[in-house]
């Protein structure tokens, strides 16, 4: 068994580097010059707590007035979310306001409120983030910049979660970098892998020709990633923003039962994944590679512990090596620090929570803000 394990560990290995090699064709050389009509897209639920601060954060943006909008759905708030959002809406034009109605059979809500907000855009190019998100005054500038290349159909940007010295927000940070890293780097490689709602923009045209949502709306996840796959199977260009100045930053998950809870619902399309046409074969690979080799990491870990035998330790110190050095490669991209220590905390962890949600995600119903998905739908 030991090597089978060894020989997982060497395809990882090889993998990583090669993920790892792609930073050095990252380039910022864009044209900052390029302003078309931006569309700012956002389905808030529930976020009286944080809709101030985004609404704030959209307001100090550098783009040319004159050319973006803002757009938010209120996705059936029963807080004061509306409430907010029409105070901000006295201060500048520039902030519209809808209401989700009505949510047709077989489309998640979030996508029917991000739907209504597309229907009424007027932007050539549509961004989104979430409502409890805070992106800095350049984001916009950065984030469009790379359509200046009319075959860019979406650019994906980095959206760290975790704002507070806490330790648990320390942990869930760098874990998300964890995300954030891979994300950029397969899109350089022409093979994306993921894709964050927090953070990324689509050409309205392109989303368009790939007919939306209506291909994906039975999942209650999927309006970042399987729009991903479905622009990239329409051989348009998915593009990674590695700048800081494009950071949209989110709070951590309040506690370890909400981070399970969002976690699941990561994993809840991954046996779809393979019913899937749009998603390409290396993306398939690329998902069992994953799982098996954290499987592999986690057993290790426990025969290590058990026995103390050298033999166990080194799958893991493997692992945890080339990450370090892949994490460490993409923060200095970035401008940002990676903790170390936070680091090797969460490798510790790490393999049993993918091995775990992996294995249940696709099986289980998700509760996502007081409603339910069905696996078997």
């Amino acid at each position: 068994m030991i090597y089978f394990f060894y020989i997982i560990i060497i395809i990882y290995l090889i993998y990583i580097i090669w993920l790892l090699n792609s930073f050095k064709y990252y380039t910022n050389d864009y044209s900052l010059n390029y302003k078309p009509k931006v569309s700012v897209i956002v389905a808030a639920r529930n976020e009286e707590s944080n809709i101030s601060k985004l609404l704030n954060s959209f307001l100090n943006q550098k783009y040319p007035e004159e050319k973006v909008e803002f757009i938010i759905v209120n996705d059936h708030s029963n807080d004061n979310t509306e409430k907010i959002i029409k105070d901000f809406i006295k201060k500048d034009n520039r902030i519209f306001l809808l209401r989700s109605e009505k949510i047709p059979n077989q489309i998640s809500p979030k996508k029917w409120a991000l739907q209504q907000g597309i229907n009424k855009s007027k932007g050539e190019i549509l961004v989104f983030t979430d409502a409890d998100c805070i992106p800095g005054p350049k984001w916009l500038n950065r984030m469009v910049s790379f359509f200046n290349d009319l075959n860019t159909g979406m650019v994906l940007g980095p959206s760290p979660l975790g704002i507070s010295k806490k330790f648990w927000s320390k942990v869930i940070y760098v874990d998300s970098i964890g995300l954030d890293s891979i994300m950029a780097a397969s899109a350089l490689r022409n093979m994306p892998i993921t894709a964050s709602g927090r953070n990324m923009a689509i050409r309205k045209e392109v989303f368009n020709l790939i007919n939306g949502y209506n291909s994906i709306n039975k999942f209650i996840s999927g309006d970042d990633d399987l729009i991903m796959h479905l622009i990239h199977n329409h051989d348009y260009k998915v593009l990674a923003c590695c700048n800081k100045e494009a950071i949209v930053k989110s709070p951590a998950p309040r506690n370890f039962h909400s981070f399970i809870k969002q976690r699941l619902r990561f994993a809840s399309k991954g046996k779809s994944y393979y019913e899937l046409n749009f998603v390409k074969v290396g993306f398939k690979f690329f998902l069992i590679l994953i799982y098996i080799t954290n499987l592999v990491v986690l057993i290790s870990q426990i025969n290590y512990f058990t026995t103390l035998k050298i033999i166990w330790f080194i799958p893991f110190l493997i692992k945890l090596i080339i990450d370090l050095l892949f994490l460490k490669k993409y923060s200095k991209l970035l401008n940002i620090k990676l903790d170390n220590f936070i680091y090797l905390i969460n490798s510790l962890w790490h393999p049993i929570y993918i091995v775990f949600f992996g294995l249940f995600g696709p099986f289980l119903k998700i509760d996502w803000k007081g409603r339910k998905s069905n696996p078997f739908a």
